[in-house]
């Protein structure tokens, strides 16, 4: 049967997949705009399924906020190029995906995926995800999600201008103006430093166990520390054990990024706050 090119581009527009694709698809179904579509669809999932192997290095952060500051919700999804990652297609899926999670505060990246895609075809958040797969062909995935809430104190975030990385954190405190600047600015130290950990105890114990056997090797071999007496020779690997390793890895013991005569724990105090939980995002960190 004859195809024609008013109904291409109502698949078109209600697939997002390519006019001659949206052509052989409705060929297939004989017309059936229904059937094509669902024929449009189990390709895109198949065509996510081969791409699910491939090196996505680039993506975009999403984060959203609470009017009042006392929830935030922060969103990595990963693609292979930038020039995807600056697709209209790809960034609404990234926005309306955070929207989703700070709507709805999935337990964790499982249950965010898993729920329904706004509108009425049944959809979960990984099937829209796949099918926006098959319509830009490249691989994407959803690589972090976290979201933070607080009683008393603030919530604050941070994303950078390129928007591929991002941090969030949130402080428990009495909520001020000032302490929101301090919420960014603690972020924008989270991205700039890297922390893995909020305190020790978070760190695996074979990681602190190899940096220990490495600094008393290293110790065997410093010049300057033959003769020492064990004991302060122990106390100097110790010391280097709590600047160089924990003090680079732990947020609150980390030099505070615009000034390294502080720690972070110094402005914490200053603040009079604690934090409760943060999140770094960057695509391949």
């Amino acid at each position: 049967m004859e195809i024609s090119a008013k109904d291409v581009m109502a698949l078109r527009k209600a697939s997002g997949m390519g006019m001659m694709e949206c052509k052989k698809a409705l060929e297939e179904a004989g017309g059936d705009f229904e059937k094509a579509f669902e024929i449009l669809r189990k390709r895109g999932l198949k065509a996510a399924e081969k791409k699910a192997d491939r090196a996505t290095a680039e993506g975009l952060v999403g984060h959203a906020m609470s009017a009042d500051g006392h929830t935030g919700t922060m969103l990595l999804v990963l693609c292979e190029t930038e020039p995807v990652k600056n697709t209209a297609m790809f960034q609404d899926f990234v926005a309306t995906a955070t929207q989703l999670a700070a709507d709805k505060a999935p337990a964790d990246l499982d249950a965010l995926l898993a729920l329904p895609w706004p509108g009425d075809d049944g959809d979960t958040v990984d099937a829209a995800l796949k099918s926006l797969i098959g319509k830009i062909g490249e691989n994407m995935r959803v690589s972090g999600y976290k979201r933070l809430a607080v009683t008393d104190g603030v919530v604050g975030a941070y994303v950078h201008h390129d928007k591929k990385t991002g941090a969030i954190v949130a402080l428990e405190g009495k909520s001020s103006d000032e302490l929101a600047d301090f919420a960014k600015q603690l972020c924008m130290h989270i991205v700039f430093s890297k922390p893995t950990a909020l305190d020790r105890d978070e760190i695996p114990a074979d990681d602190v166990q190899r940096e220990l056997e490495f600094l008393r090797q290293q110790a065997q071999e410093d010049e300057s520390l033959k003769g020492k007496p064990e004991k302060a020779v122990e106390g100097i690997i110790q010391g280097r054990l709590s600047k160089n390793f924990f003090g680079s890895r732990v947020l609150t013991e980390q030099p505070w990024f615009s000034d390294n005569s502080k720690r972070v724990a110094d402005h914490l105090k200053a603040h009079g706050v604690q934090v409760k939980g943060f999140a770094f995002f960057q695509p391949g960190a």
